[in-house]
């Protein structure tokens, strides 16, 4: 993570999209965030560790993200927190914490209660879904040391079952961070892939000199760990099949994971963001093993040639062309890159001439994300900035440790603006910020963010729209019944006129988080869709015409529309 790159100025000729009607107003009312985390009482406060002894795994850590544990219909909130390590003894043992959601604008702590206070590890994320498809949704934890499946038992507890489900790893510790469950084999059962950083241990803690001072020492000083890909048996266990499957690479240096069918053949890929090694690309043979494409697909490195401090990952499809994009946050004095999928399995990376590359060059990215904030039909990005090194501004002045968020509104043309300064005070705060994870958590149809901190208490960011209402969501829940139960993999499409968006169902992007299972779609003007389009891992499909927007709908596989509950006026 810590080098300076040469800075090139390059220039692009962006590809026209496929749709070049239906452009956004570029003077359009800007979509406006409230920070709601103090009144909603959330007073979680996140703990590093930090004591002068400048251990490695501080600057990384720590996420969060959604899940409906109570499966109540609303986002209930899990933040991921430090522990005791050498040098430094908290007053009380640290926690993770859960927040239950209580639909009414306020949240509650249940920790206790629900058993998930992760406190035999160093936490750093999360990830969310029903792996035994008995229809409530799991949770897994990764670590500094062990990983924690937690088992949802339907009553508001769980149970800790990581050696029941044979979850358990030989080596320990080991240094896990982002995690996604995916049915790469399309079997009905969610398997797990888990990221695993570098191999650190206290006792072989490094220590960095620059310019006389101490400080963090980054991840080139360190070997990289293979990741980790485990099968679910079906029987309630999982089998590690990271070699066999062809990912068990010890050259990457896993932060952030994403799953997504980027071909277009019917199989989840991966896309791994490294830091400061090449990035993965697996491309799914559909036979329980992986090629890692990233080279021959032009996203491995950036386009100087040099591999980037990938942080945080998102694909989505942002030029509508249908085919998903893939975003990567990086460290400061590199931009953030943007890859366009050519649709012929390559990528152009159009960082610059899309307009998110300079502004992100004295940022260190994080948790990051392509939602459609403000209901025009376009996916925009927004992205979690935080350093890692407490002292940076002594060897750069221009960099700060603390830093703000951002966010990126796509003008439906190729090109993204910095809309940061107009969307809201949480915008002009500066925290050292880490996860990102999205949802609606208000359930009125539109995209919120939690954003995690370090040292600091988390921000929820209610989406409060641009002031206007003429411009409609529509939000799709997807049940499983041969696939599996959350309908993570299904491919959702939303046909308005001419327009056509796609969104994969998916728990696991951005970094260190857990997301809303739900897709979200902006319609713009149009008050209903013509169609929406789920198209099952398993190859089957539903079609529902005539869907009126302002509302969640429940597809079932098989069953097509089976719950409808509209939004509440604003």
């Amino acid at each position: 993570m810590i080098r300076v790159p040469v800075l090139l100025t390059f220039l692009f000729i962006i590809p026209s999209c496929s749709q070049p009607d239906h452009l956004p107003d570029a003077s359009r009312a800007v979509v406006q965030f409230t920070d709601i985390a103090p009144s909603a009482g959330i007073t979680f406060r996140h703990t590093n560790g930090k004591s002068g002894r400048y251990y490695f795994l501080e600057t990384v850590a720590s996420g969060g993200g959604f899940i409906d544990y109570d499966g109540d219909g609303d986002l209930d909130v899990y933040l991921l927190n430090g522990a005791a390590i050498p040098g430094f003894v908290p007053d009380r043992p640290l926690s993770s914490a859960l927040y239950r959601n209580d639909g009414n604008g306020s949240f509650t702590d249940v920790t206790g209660q629900a058993g998930v206070g992760n406190a035999g590890g160093y936490g750093m994320g999360m990830a969310v879904a029903d792996y035994d498809n008995d229809g409530d949704d799991d949770l897994f934890v990764t670590n500094y040391g062990a990983n924690v499946l937690y088992r949802n038992e339907g009553d508001g507890t769980f149970t800790d079952v990581t050696a029941r489900t044979r979850l358990t790893v030989p080596r320990n510790p080991t240094f896990s961070t982002s995690a996604a469950f995916l049915d790469y084999d399309r079997d009905g059962h969610l398997d797990l892939y888990v990221c695993a950083y570098v191999e650190f241990a206290f006792e072989t803690n490094r220590r960095c000199v620059r310019d006389g001072i101490q400080s963090y020492c980054g991840p080139d000083i360190y070997e990289g760990a293979a990741d980790l890909l485990y099968r679910n048996n079906g029987d309630g266990t999982f089998t590690d099949v990271s070699a066999e499957a062809g990912i068990a690479n010890p050259e990457g240096k896993g932060l952030g994971v994403v799953g997504g069918d980027y071909d277009g053949d019917g199989w989840t890929d991966i896309f791994v963001a490294n830091d400061l090694t090449p990035d993965f690309l697996y491309r799914n043979n559909g036979d329980g093993t992986f090629t890692d494409m990233a080279l021959l697909a032009g996203v491995a490195y950036g386009e100087d040639g040099v591999a980037r401090a990938g942080m945080g990952v998102d694909i989505g499809d942002y030029d509508r062309n249908g085919s998903p994009d893939i975003y990567v946050t990086n460290f400061s004095l590199e931009p953030n890159s943007l890859h366009r999928n050519n649709g012929n399995g390559t990528f152009t990376e159009t960082t610059f001439g899309a307009g998110v590359g300079n502004p992100t060059l004295l940022y260190l990215g994080f948790g990051t994300g392509f939602k459609d904030f403000d209901h025009d039909g376009w996916l925009d990005i927004f992205a979690a900035n935080g350093h890692v090194i407490d002292n940076i501004s002594l060897f750069d002045p221009t960099i700060t440790y603390p830093q703000t968020n951002q966010l990126f509104r796509n003008e439906g043309d190729g090109r993204f603006t910095d809309i940061s300064d107009r969307a809201g005070a949480p915008f002009q705060v500066e925290r050292v910020h880490r996860g990102a994870a999205f949802g609606d958590v208000d359930n009125d149809g539109d995209i919120d963010v939690l954003v995690t901190t370090v040292n600091d208490v988390p921000l929820l960011l209610r989406n409060d729209g641009t002031g206007g209402e003429d411009a409609h969501s529509l939000l799709v829940a997807t049940e499983g019944v041969r696939s599996n139960r959350n309908g993570i993999g299904a491919r959702v499409a939303v046909v308005t006129g001419a327009v056509r968006q796609s969104r994969e169902i998916r728990s696991a992007y951005s970094y260190l988080a857990a997301n809303d299972l739900r897709a979200h779609f902006g319609l713009g003007a149009h008050a209903e869709a013509d169609s929406v389009i789920v198209d099952w891992p398993g190859g089957a499909r539903d079609v529902a015409t005539g869907v009126e927007g302002g509302q969640l709908i429940t597809i079932r596989e098989g069953a097509g529309i089976v719950s409808r509950t509209p939004f509440p006026r604003r």
